[in-house]
């Protein structure tokens, strides 16, 4: 479907259905999954007569760069971070700036929407249930099978920078990451609440056992 929007345009479910030789209704559950991962959007199908018009669908700039395989060159960042012995607290910092850039001019957010918005840049399936960012699907296993940790603690920075370029009133606390499963958990707490740091309990603990 992807390839039909990227080489023809925008179009319909029933056209999509079409060139990829299935049911529409089968397209449209795909098209809910890509339109959630931000590959696809839906606008309004011009009109072509009276009456109400139709839903089109336009692969996004997101979805034009699914062909560019950029895993390699993050294997190697992810090799010089770990040989030059970058501390968790430098780590956090350069998340936190990076945080910052991605979100773009600072001021009032809507965290639980530029959050998820900011980690889906970074290949993170993100979702904010009030005070905890859920990430699904982590890539820190895949970039840094031997450290995922490092990838863990850019992410949290990220979280962290994004929280402060949106002026809220949180930041980020305790957080559970679990590279096996590809699944972390990061609370975020009251401002006047304790700062965690860089590094999660659970991981720190995890790390100290090695």
């Amino acid at each position: 479907m992807l390839q039909r929007l990227e080489e023809r345009g925008p179009a319909s479910a029933v056209e999509l259905a079409e060139a990829a030789g299935v049911h529409e209704n089968t397209v449209r559950a795909h098209v809910a999954v890509l339109e959630e991962a931000g590959l696809v959007a839906a606008e309004p199908r011009p009109a072509a007569g009276p009456g109400r018009p139709g839903v089109q669908y336009r692969v996004t700039a997101e979805g034009e760069r699914m062909d560019e395989d950029f895993l390699g060159m993050a294997e190697l960042l992810a090799a010089a971070i770990g040989r030059i012995g970058a501390r968790p607290e430098q780590l956090h910092l350069i998340g936190q700036e990076w945080g910052r850039y991605l979100l773009g001019r600072p001021g009032r957010h809507d965290v639980a929407q530029r959050i998820p918005d900011v980690l889906r840049r970074l290949g993170f399936a993100a979702r904010v249930d009030g005070d905890v960012v859920r990430l699904t699907g982590c890539p820190c296993p895949v970039v840094a099978a031997d450290r995922p940790e490092l990838i863990c603690q850019l992410a949290t920075g990220v979280i962290e920078g994004v929280l402060g370029a949106s002026g809220a009133d949180r930041h980020v606390g305790p957080a559970r990451h679990d590279p096996a499963r590809r699944d972390c958990r990061v609370t975020l707490v009251d401002v006047t609440g304790p700062r965690v740091g860089p590094v999660g309990p659970q991981l720190r603990a995890r790390r100290a056992a090695m």
